[in-house]
């Protein structure tokens, strides 16, 4: 499963949005995810990915494209 996919796949389970209704554009405020719930999200993230994002960009994540970009940023190259 891609980035895109378990990202999209976690939010949904968090806030109760269909997988299909969330767009990478989406904010995670308009998706009733609040600070709690975008915590355990990312947590979950990190646990399924076995990498740990920065708290400083933890602050910055406003949007589904945002949760991305950041795991993006911490994923390891291919190799």
């Amino acid at each position: 499963m891609n980035v895109e996919d378990k990202v999209t796949e976690l939010i949904s389970r968090a806030s109760g949005v269909p997988v299909a209704a969330i767009k990478p554009e989406a904010k995670l405020s308009d998706l009733d995810m609040e600070s709690l719930e975008k915590l355990e999200c990312v947590m979950s993230l990190e646990d399924a990915f076995k990498i740990e994002i920065k708290e400083d960009d933890l602050w910055r994540l406003r949007t589904v494209q945002d949760v991305i970009d950041a795991f993006r940023r911490v994923m390891p190259s291919p190799a």
